[in-house]
């Protein structure tokens, strides 16, 4: 098991925005990353792009030193052709920008299906169930995992609770599976529970962050280690057989909060080990 770095922190956020060179940007999330102790970067278009204005095709041959992954995301509405072939092209963007800086795993959240009716969502599965068939093939043949994350809030997403999200994973033995802890444990899953619907399945990564059960959504996710009610050693311990097991720290946080996170985290690694 490994850390990686996905926000890199409100602080340096800001000041990477007064940096004017994109090479000295990128120089400054490595120095981050490393300062902070982290093993691998978490990269997300969303955020690399449009708050960090970094070309993702232009990443430093340096950035090697980090086992890198892609954290691709979600693309709103699958109901049409249209948004089929619009989540294609991104797809394929995406793995170019995998492939030239020689990550080893791209996650996908399910689609959205706010406002879709009881039709809608039926068609929406079956073009999420092409996609993934297609998008699969083209990972492994790359030698890249591909995975999904499990956001099964079924008033946002396709999927409404860990078994639907089972269910569709049992189709596809190679596609990897990212465990988001922080919504789950909110959505009111258990450690126990997130470990005994997804132990015995193809997991790639963790998003890691403290969760409050009952609170409002952003107050209670994405929350500093040890801000929340989970007993996040317990998932650890849980999925600590896997080799090479990416686990993200993925709180919205100042850069205190992130440094003492890690090192949290770190410890329960130790202790875990002892």
């Amino acid at each position: 098991m490994y850390f990686s770095m996905d926000e890199i922190g409100f602080g340096n956020t800001e000041k990477i925005k007064r940096i004017t060179s994109e090479a000295d940007r990128w120089r400054f999330i490595y120095d981050t990353a490393k300062a902070y102790g982290f093993d691998g970067v978490h990269i997300t278009p969303s955020l690399y792009n449009d708050d960090f204005g970094l070309d993702l095709l232009n990443i430093p041959n340096y950035f090697q030193d980090f086992k890198l992954t892609l954290h691709f995301g979600g693309f709103g509405r699958l109901v049409s052709e249209d948004d089929f072939a619009a989540c294609d092209r991104a797809l394929v963007q995406n793995l170019e920008v995998a492939l030239r800086s020689d990550m080893h795993d791209i996650s996908i959240h399910p689609p959205n299906i706010m406002g879709l009716s009881p039709d809608e969502k039926k068609h929406c599965l079956e073009l999420f169930h092409r996609a993934v068939t297609k998008w699969l093939g083209i990972a492994l043949k790359s030698n890249l995992s591909l995975s999904l994350e499990t956001h099964v809030t079924g008033k946002y997403f396709l999927f409404d609770g860990l078994g639907e999200y089972v269910r569709f994973i049992e189709n596809y033995p190679d596609l990897g599976v990212l465990i988001d802890i922080s919504h789950n444990y909110y959505d009111g899953y258990s450690e126990d529970e997130i470990i005994s619907h997804l132990v015995d399945k193809n997991v790639k990564c963790l998003h890691i962050s403290d969760a409050v059960q009952g609170a409002e959504f952003k107050a209670g996710t994405h929350l500093p280690v040890g801000r929340g009610g989970m007993d996040i050693a317990k998932i650890l311990t849980g999925f600590a057989h896997i080799p090479g097991l990416c686990s993200v720290l993925e709180i919205k946080a100042d850069s205190g909060d992130i440094g003492k996170s890690l090192e949290l985290l770190q410890r329960m690694i130790i202790k875990r080990k002892d």
